[in-house]
């Protein structure tokens, strides 16, 4: 062999280790992302479309409506959530527990758990974690006896003055 070409399988064997390192670079970086979230058991969601289904039916025969507004609190990181819930012509729907899955929009996979307390006259509050201002999607679900009423809303939490 007069020796040309002998650098080539290194160039193969560099182009394959390169690559491996940078697949595994883009893997680091996607599983870190804050910004990146999955919904929890997405596939059981799908197969029962159904179920959603009929519950936006039940919504719709209960007639009720929820509105929520998120403040801030004195100390950082915590907020107070009020949701008042009415029914179809107005009036408050007392006697319900309420219960708020929310996370903020630009950080999807940090989603906080809160049940609401009654104060009377369709108003139900409490505190819950909040980790950042802006757009904040509140999942909410309403029980009172065998009717369950759900619904998502967008809340918008401004940042401290």
């Amino acid at each position: 062999m007069n020796g040309k070409g002998w650098y080539w399988p290194l160039v193969l064997a560099g182009l394959l280790v390169g690559s491996a390192g940078a697949n595994i670079g883009f893997m680091l970086i996607a599983t870190s992302d804050p910004t990146f979230a999955v919904e929890p058991d997405y596939y059981r969601k799908a197969i029962d479309w159904d179920k959603t289904m009929a519950q936006e039916a039940r919504n719709a025969e209960l007639g009720w409506a929820v509105s929520a507004r998120l403040e801030q609190a004195a100390r950082p990181g915590q907020g107070r959530l009020v949701a008042r819930v009415t029914d179809r012509a107005g009036a408050p729907v007392t006697g319900a527990r309420v219960a708020v899955e929310a996370f903020p929009s630009a950080r999807a996979g940090q989603v906080v758990t809160a049940a609401l307390e009654p104060e009377g006259n369709g108003v139900y509050a409490g505190g819950i974690a909040l980790g950042r201002p802006g757009l904040w999607e509140l999942r909410v679900r309403v029980t009172r006896g065998e009717q369950v009423f759900t619904r998502t809303l967008s809340q918008d939490l401004a940042a401290r003055p």
